[in-house]
């Protein structure tokens, strides 16, 4: 096995796609980086004398969330290149065969073509690690404990589109075939996540449980979401295990049936996770979460409770909400269930009569609205409902951490995310392949 793990390693770094895959990508998360800091810098300006401006000055939202976003963004394009290649090109060129009788089992090739295609995809990591450091030695600020969740996240996502384009190696018999098959797996989520911004798409809102970016956003905010964790955990072994079975050589038609047995087990598997919201919040200050006394007060709370948010997807008052408040809620109360009546199918974004924006708390047979989208004023509606008194509340401001990018500071990230790190990996590439040709 070790001398097939090195054959594999070596194809991955010897090729020279590989490189620029890797050249690419760090120019995408650089721009993106730069793009974040330059608003932040704009923002940081503002605040200067503005106390209330300040506290919202937050280096996850503002620089560590939109990098990590372009490497999203980026390893939904590109990263399948390079993962299905290493399978797909030995299945094209007729070596497959050979490959798995010297290896011993198609199942030990398939492995080293998945361990080679990790590696390759740990190199996208590296432009953001490096970004996020920097910024940090010129004098800008990010907590380390909420940074490494939200690059967790991230990290995992490389992992389910590594497995998810082996798999579609495994399934397909050209590079093209596999190529274009594990960029339309890679992208399917994103007309998913477009559905929960616009109207037009509401009848996609019962699939929002298959969107990756629904997974990744807890993780963002710094909270570790079981559901999240689980269902990507899930994801990646279903499509680590199908590929296994459809690179087999033998018993065509019976791979087919178990690989189809195991999709259909795990779709209604993440159905049920996707909607799981016990989490831990590992933000600074535990900032994404209500004061403590205020989750002890919901959790004590018996029965169920129920909120009806009676704004459409296109409101931006809605998204306020379910980013803010909602997400809070969901948080100390994951049994919450949490209704968008003007989600169904029969309505309209026209019909903005007098019960639009209300916000409706249910508590058994006890109803108590209110139409403010303030997180204390939603949480005294539903502990009104509940025939409790709300508790104090009292939470740590968040001093919000402003850093201005100019002069040689900000000469010196351009220099690194426009230049230094694309550059870095040609070089490497170069090397590499260079120093493989001559051997």
């Amino acid at each position: 096995m070790r001398w097939l793990m090195s054959r594999e390693l070596a194809l991955v770094t010897g090729a020279r796609v590989t490189w620029f895959v890797a050249a690419i990508s760090a120019l995408l998360v650089g721009h993106g980086f730069v793009l974040a800091v330059d608003l932040y810098s704009a923002a940081s300006r503002t605040a200067i004398g503005q106390e209330l401006i300040r506290a919202q000055l937050d280096p996850l939202a503002g620089i560590v969330r939109p990098t990590l976003g372009a490497l999203y963004f980026a390893a939904a394009i590109l990263l399948p290149v390079i993962a299905a290649r290493g399978l797909a090109i030995e299945k094209e060129r007729g070596g497959y065969g050979a490959l798995a009788l010297r290896a011993g089992s198609t199942g030990r090739v398939v492995a080293a073509k998945h361990l080679a295609a990790l590696a390759a995809a740990a190199l996208l990591v590296a432009p953001p690690v490096v970004l996020f450091a920097a910024f940090v030695a010129v004098g800008g600020r990010l907590d380390a404990g909420e940074t490494v969740i939200a690059a967790l996240g991230h990290a995992l996502d490389l992992v389910l589109i590594t497995s998810a384009a082996v798999a579609a190696a495994a399934a397909t018999r050209t590079v093209a075939q596999a190529t274009v098959l594990a960029i339309a797996l890679s992208l399917g989520s994103w007309a998913i996540d477009a559905s929960s911004e616009f109207a037009a798409l509401a009848w996609m809102g019962s699939l929002e449980w298959a969107s990756v970016g629904k997974r990744l956003a807890p993780f963002e905010d710094g909270i570790v979401s079981l559901g999240s964790l689980g269902w990507l955990a899930i994801a990646c072994a279903s499509a680590t295990l199908i590929a296994q079975l459809v690179a087999r050589i033998e018993h065509a038609r019976r791979r087919w049936w178990l690989a189809g047995a195991i999709a259909a087990l795990t779709v209604p598997l993440l159905a049920v996770l996707g909607h799981v919201h016990r989490g831990h919040d590992g933000s600074e200050q535990h900032r994404h979460s209500f004061p403590e006394a205020i989750v002890d007060a919901l959790r004590d709370v018996p029965g169920g409770i129920a909120v009806d948010v009676w704004l459409d997807r296109d409101d931006g008052r809605r998204t306020e909400l379910e980013r803010g408040p909602l997400a809070k809620l969901l948080l100390a109360r994951p049994d919450l269930e949490l209704g968008m009546p003007l989600d169904a199918a029969t309505a309209s974004i026209a019909t903005r009569d007098a019960d639009y924006g209300r916000i409706v708390a249910h508590i058994g047979d006890r109803v108590r609205e209110t139409r403010s989208s303030s997180a204390d004023e939603i949480v005294r509606c539903i502990l009104d409902a509940a025939g409790r008194a709300m508790p104090r509340w009292d939470e740590p401001a968040y001093p919000g951490y402003p850093f201005i990018a100019e002069g040689a500071p900000r000469t010196l990230l351009l220099l690194l995310a426009y230049a230094v790190l694309p550059l870095a990996f040609v070089a490497l590439g170069l090397f590499t392949t260079r120093s493989r040709r001559r051997s």
